[in-house]
């Protein structure tokens, strides 16, 4: 029990700091903390389809935080899920220019998680290799990605009637809302099953054994035949696979567009939100789904406290960076 209430009652003081240092910057920009965080938090609660639309936020998020937890899990600080996500969304883009028919969602899930996984490749073997951080090497990819898929946005995937986004996934390959009016799709539930399955891959699979103990003491996992290294490959390959997915879903069931935007505004930050939901989360897959829930609702919540309150949406960036850093600030006391 105490195991478990030490590690909440953190999450606990880092979200109190963050949200009080939240409404210090909002006071003294103009805005009222008090209204500010009533239409953020209160409103999405307080209707069926708000709340739908916090859900269908938390998907992309999960998914993104997946890829983070898992290289925790191996010892790595793997924030290459921006990128990942982008190779994704353009993998569901390839597929919808090629397809017109139903064909265009199982080959916008083939394509994606493909291209994001090799995207992927090149950190992990830098890693496994030559040793070279992830950090560094991630974060290259992730602007190489950003840049990569803008340009095949802007032509060869381009949407001639709505020059602004790219060309749409075919009607029959959508997944459409499950409830008319709402933004939930089957997205949402897949993503909080693909939740489950990693965490039961980690707690029982043989490979959830080696990478928990490839990060947790690489020597000792050495010691027990284990070759970390393989780990940290197997690490950034799942964590390739659900970012990927994360980037297919924002085209092949996110409405009403159903395409990616040019400027990549609706994959834009999901490895950010990740970040913040694994940390958030602790790491653990069911804690990482229960920290994407709540992150949804204040992205959700963020579009009403702008109409409600007149806040703008970057604080909700603001009060996310502040939480990263004092759930960072613990994880470095326990080095």
């Amino acid at each position: 029990m105490k195991g478990l209430l030490l590690p909440l009652l953190n999450t606990g003081l880092a979200l109190l700091l963050a949200f009080a240092l939240g409404a210090a910057a909002m006071w003294i920009s103009g805005y009222d903390p008090v209204l500010s965080y009533g239409s953020m938090l209160a409103t999405p609660l307080s209707d069926q389809t708000y709340l739908f639309s916090a859900l269908a936020f938390s998907a992309p998020i999960l998914l993104t935080g997946l890829t983070f937890a898992v290289g925790l899990k191996s010892g790595l600080f793997n924030i290459g899920a921006e990128g990942q996500a982008y190779m994704g969304a353009l993998g569901a883009v390839v597929a919808a220019y090629l397809a017109r028919d139903v064909l265009a969602l199982p080959l916008a899930v083939l394509l994606g998680l493909v291209f994001a996984a090799a995207w992927s490749a090149v950190p992990a073997l830098l890693r496994s290799w030559r040793g070279v951080n992830e950090v560094v090497s991630t974060i290259m990819m992730n602007w190489t990605a950003y840049w990569l898929v803008i340009m095949a946005v802007s032509t060869v995937f381009a949407n001639p009637l709505q020059p602004e986004e790219s060309v749409k996934m075919p009607e029959a390959a959508r997944l459409t809302p499950l409830f008319p009016g709402t933004d939930l799709t089957l997205a949402v539930p897949l993503a909080y099953l693909t939740a489950v399955l990693i965490y039961v891959f980690l707690r029982y699979s043989v490979w959830g054994y080696r990478i928990s103990i490839s990060g947790q003491n690489p020597t000792v996992a050495k010691a027990y035949g284990i070759r970390p290294e393989q780990a940290v490959l197997v690490a950034f390959g799942i964590g390739a696979l659900t970012a990927g997915l994360a980037g297919v879903l924002q085209v092949a069931a996110r409405p009403p567009s159903y395409s990616l935007a040019r400027n990549l505004a609706n994959v834009y930050g999901l490895g950010f939100d990740g970040i913040a939901a694994a940390m958030l989360g602790r790491g653990h897959p069911i804690g990482v789904l229960l920290a994407s829930v709540f992150l949804g609702i204040l992205q959700e919540g963020a579009r009403h406290m702008q109409i409600e309150a007149g806040t703008p949406f970057e604080f909700i960036r603001v009060i996310q960076g502040l939480l990263i850093l004092f759930l960072a600030l613990q994880m470095l006391r326990k080095i």
